[in-house]
């Protein structure tokens, strides 16, 4: 383990132990996400203001760092632009996430008088202007490079009720939609001379999802108590699509019609015996496909732990690279204790068990194998001045692999960074 990792957990220990003490028998209640805070700090009162939860506006930027990643992926910017519209009178409700060369965006407008069934639109683009590559135990593949882009519009139904405790984002929502776009591609700077591009095609694909959100979160928005849990089912077609790839490797000649299934699900509970200021958040992700391809496959990456009902779907993978590994099945467990010592400041502490199938080299080639990725994390979530926050985190993830002057090497460690800024 690095030993600028060791330092963070060190840090966090200290910081715990400091805390845990007095702390046993303290009536400490933590600050509901949206409400007035109030506390002390070296004597002075710090205060975080009300805040209408139904109507967010942020920008984010981060990176993902990993001092002894695979080239390409060392470092990985991340951010957006993040709207929530979500008016108390519940005629509609709009999600969106805006980066450029990658957006997401979900429209519902109320059909009905009761307002639980909507039309849904949506909108996700992803259009990168380089080449990506994949990874074979973190050797990049640099033959297969693609420059390749996607971008579909969807239309259909979902159905909303409000559930307990009642705030604006605890909500079962399950929705019905077709999307429909295009896949197209062109070659990188060293793309092999006998890779057979994919084909430019139109793809459909029909997505179910269910959400059901019930956590109470806390002034940075982290799960405080309650639980989440949600599904996706999608079935893509794509109307034009031939073998692909090396000719040497065996061109690829699946993923024309493809399925997908993925469930999670959150808790976050009290420790009996200590205040508020102590809690546990345990998570599972698991998908699994049919015939799957590099196009259609599961993503496991790292990132923010930081999620509304929606992004706690995606699955985090500490130390690996945005996007790195792309899987037809995946499992992960991961249980989090986080100490507040101060309504605007959460020390985290996560360990992660993590299994995916993945690319391997074997005696005869590249084979799929299921790998085992446990990982431990620690790091902190912060408010800070001028509507600001920050997440800091350190990883070391004892299962992925590096291929370095041709012998594979296990073990990594990786960092993320993220600032917040709230209009």
């Amino acid at each position: 383990m690095s030993t600028s990792l060791r330092s963070v957990a060190r840090l966090f220990a200290l910081s715990v132990l400091a805390w845990a003490l007095p702390t046993r028998a303290d009536d400490y209640k933590t600050p509901r996400a949206g409400q007035v805070a109030v506390g002390t700090i070296f004597g002075r009162e710090v205060r975080a203001p009300k805040r209408d939860r139904g109507r967010i506006t942020y920008l984010n930027l981060g990176a993902v760092l990993l001092p002894e990643g695979p080239a390409g992926l060392d470092f990985g910017p991340a951010g957006g632009a993040y709207f929530w519209r979500a008016p108390e009178e519940g005629e509609g409700r709009l999600r969106a996430i805006v980066a450029g060369i990658a957006n997401e965006l979900r429209w519902d407008l109320t059909l009905s008088e009761n307002k639980v069934v909507a039309v849904v639109t949506s909108f996700d683009s992803l259009t990168p202007p380089w080449a990506r590559s994949e990874y074979v135990q973190g050797e990049r593949q640099r033959a297969e490079e693609l420059e390749w882009y996607q971008a579909r519009l969807g239309l259909g139904l979902a159905a909303h009720a409000r559930i307990g405790p009642g705030a604006i984002d605890n909500a079962l929502d399950v929705a019905l939609t077709l999307e429909t776009g295009n896949l197209w591609f062109d070659e990188g700077d060293r793309t092999d001379p006998t890779f057979v591009l994919p084909t430019k095609t139109f793809e459909a694909r029909g997505h179910l999802r269910v959400r059901a959100d019930a956590l109470v979160r806390n002034t940075l928005e982290l799960p405080h108590r309650g639980w989440s849990a949600g599904a996706d089912g999608v079935w893509g077609r794509r109307t034009k699509w031939e073998p692909w790839g090396l000719p040497a490797d065996g061109l690829e000649t699946g993923g024309g019609s493809w399925l997908a299934a993925s469930t999670f699900a959150y808790v976050a509970t009290g420790i009996p015996g200590l205040s508020e200021r102590h809690s546990l958040v345990g998570s599972a992700h698991a998908g699994t496909g049919s015939d799957l391809d590099r196009f259609s496959a599961f993503r496991l990456g790292s990132g923010s732990t930081w999620g509304d009902f929606e992004t706690l779907s995606r699955v985090v993978l500490p130390s690996a690279g945005v996007d790195e590994i792309a899987t037809a099945r995946y499992a992960t467990v991961d249980l989090e204790y986080r100490f507040e010592p101060i309504f605007f400041l959460a020390l985290q502490l996560r360990g992660t068990l993590a299994w995916a199938d993945v690319p391997v080299r074997g005696g005869t080639g590249v084979e799929t194998r299921t790998g085992s990725f446990p990982a431990v994390s620690a790091g902190f979530t912060t408010g800070l001045p001028w509507n600001l926050s920050m997440e800091l985190s350190g990883s070391w993830n004892f299962g992925l692999e590096n291929t370095v002057d041709g012998r594979v090497e296990k073990g990594r460690s990786g960092f993320f960074v993220s600032v917040t800024r709230e209009f």
